[in-house]
């Protein structure tokens, strides 16, 4: 439980960063883009080994009325969950991922999602961030991260609401201490179980489509 509560309810800092970390948030939420009120920008909080899947099933939850929507994944030293099969890219989410790719972003794209992979390094993740938001444009957006720190909170506190996915086995008492976590971090916030199947993460993986579960959480964040 230990990595989980460490990744996935606060960073470790100082009372001084503490504070500065909140006014910053603070800013974020307030220069949230003009887009933000009619597409969805969620984040998404999970362990690694679910984070590729449910980010994905969250993208396609939010892109079902939508050209394609843009999933940045940040898990510093996990696999890249590359997935084995994918659906062919809709041509909205081909043309975000070939101008993600124009901007210097690892991203691929499949069904409606535009994938993008943010670096490890803390000292890139902002700009590399800001590259990927600003090619989405008004298209929906999501930012899952496996493990928050300063850098990573500054970013969640700019999105609409925060989905937390934990596996189903966690522990009730961690669930709400990341729930209270992601909900001081945006305006709306929920916890979700998460007990995927291989098929429905194959599905999620490819582009093809989300799990009722995780469709049904969105649906509840965005209306």
């Amino acid at each position: 439980m230990s990595p989980l509560r460490d990744f996935l309810v606060a960073p470790r800092t100082g009372e001084a960063a503490v504070d500065d970390r909140a006014r910053r948030m603070r800013r974020a939420r307030a220069a949230a883009p003009a887009h933000a009120g009619t597409a969805p920008s969620l984040g998404v909080l999970a362990p690694a080994l679910d984070l590729h899947a449910a980010a994905a099933g969250v993208g396609l939850a939010i892109a079902r009325t939508a050209p394609a929507a843009l999933v940045c994944v940040h898990a510093p030293g996990a696999p890249a969950g590359v997935p084995t099969l994918r659906a062919p890219a809709r041509s909205g989410a081909a043309r975000l991922a070939a101008s993600l790719r124009a901007r210097g972003l690892d991203a691929s794209a499949r069904g409606r999602l535009a994938v993008v992979h943010l670096p490890d390094d803390r000292a890139q993740l902002a700009g590399t961030a800001a590259r990927a938001l600003a090619a989405a444009g008004p298209l929906p957006i999501v930012l899952a991260v496996a493990a928050r720190d300063e850098a990573v909170d500054v970013l969640l506190a700019a999105r609409d609401a925060i989905l937390v996915a934990l596996p189903s086995a966690a522990e009730p008492a961690l669930a709400e201490l990341a729930l209270a976590g992601a909900a001081a971090l945006a305006p709306r916030a929920a916890a979700l179980a998460v007990a995927l199947d291989p098929l429905q993460r194959a599905l999620a993986l490819a582009g093809v489509r989300a799990p009722r579960a995780i469709s049904q959480a969105v649906e509840g964040l965005v209306g």
